[in-house]
């Protein structure tokens, strides 16, 4: 195992030879879909996607004045709020989300101008849900391409750092001598805490934790969590994401993980567990206070959520 890899930051504590690791997943629509909607011709036809996550509101903020009333959700029952403004819409989604669920949700402007209205897919999912997204129709304003430009930086900045990170993996040597070649080793050292007498698991975990540590290394932030399986079919993690105290959103590196984490046997008293390693570019000064880990399938179905996760 290269150890300038993501797993480099747990280098220290992962020195063994392990198999090789499962491939990470595409992105899917939520990890592709943009806060900032502009709206087209073809959206219309293709309404655009806005995720959803349970318990976590969103607000769609419009450029142009809303007609009261005009507000159309697929099966609105299920959500827990729904509260129109003069250029906003506030929904609370459904407690009992299911992952892939597609609810579509319309409002008409006041104006009379073409587009008369302006319709948005919300796409469940697991972690990725939006807070907030600003839907701007007919001339776009400065501030819009302003957005869009920092947003396109953020993400062109992680991307470097996962080009730098894939590139330091070519060429170096194993063991203590890779910890120096990936450069993750500061004058300080690598600091790692266990979190298990801390943090908190959510209910309806598909995984049961059996052990959790987080670690800081210059550039980088890591979570090495182990997970027991007491399922019938084995489980691979297909994503995952950290969540702020304030709803902010830290995309990790692709996930590390050697193997898919088999089912327990059941009756014989053996269990199956294994490792997955989420890793976050990050200074010095970044990822301080308390965040939330959700990991989750390719059917984003089974998941596992952390709270009070910190960093040293």
């Amino acid at each position: 195992m290269s150890l300038a890899s993501p797993v480099g930051l747990l280098a220290l504590a992962l020195l063994t030879t392990s198999p090789a690791a499962v491939e990470p997943s595409l992105p899917d629509a939520c990890e592709l879909a943009s806060p900032h909607i502009a709206l087209t011709i073809e959206s219309i036809a293709n309404p655009p996607v806005v995720c959803i996550s349970p318990d976590l509101s969103l607000t769609l903020r419009f450029n142009s004045l809303l007609q009261p009333g005009s507000e159309k959700l697929q099966e609105r029952e299920r959500f827990q709020e729904v509260n129109p403004g003069e250029r906003s819409l506030m929904l609370v989604p459904p407690e009992r989300l299911v992952a892939g669920e597609r609810f579509k949700v319309e409002v008409c402007f006041a104006d009379g101008a073409a587009p008369a209205c302006a319709t948005v897919l919300l796409l469940a999912h697991p972690a990725l849900g939006m807070q907030q997204v600003k839907v701007f129709r007919q001339a776009l304003p400065v501030t819009y391409f302003q957005e869009v430009a920092w947003e396109a930086q953020d993400e062109n900045q992680r991307l470097r750092e996962q080009v730098r990170q894939l590139r330091a993996e070519r060429g170096v040597p194993d063991g203590l001598r890779g910890v120096f070649a990936s450069e993750l080793l500061a004058t300080t050292g690598i600091a790692c805490e266990r979190l298990m007498d801390k943090v908190t698991e959510a209910k309806g975990n598909a995984l049961i934790l059996k052990d959790v540590r987080s670690c800081r290394a210059r550039g980088s932030v890591a979570l090495e969590v182990k997970l027991e399986n007491p399922g019938t079919a084995a489980w691979t993690a297909a994503g995952a994401v950290l969540r702020g105290p304030k709803g902010e959103v830290l995309k990790p590196l692709p996930l590390w993980q050697p193997e898919p984490i088999l089912a327990s046997a059941p009756g014989t008293g053996n269990s199956n567990w294994g490792r997955v390693v989420v890793e976050v570019p990050a200074t010095k000064e970044e990822a301080r206070g308390t965040y939330t880990l959700t990991l989750w399938d390719a059917e984003q179905q089974r998941t596992v959520t952390l709270g009070n996760i910190t960093f040293p």
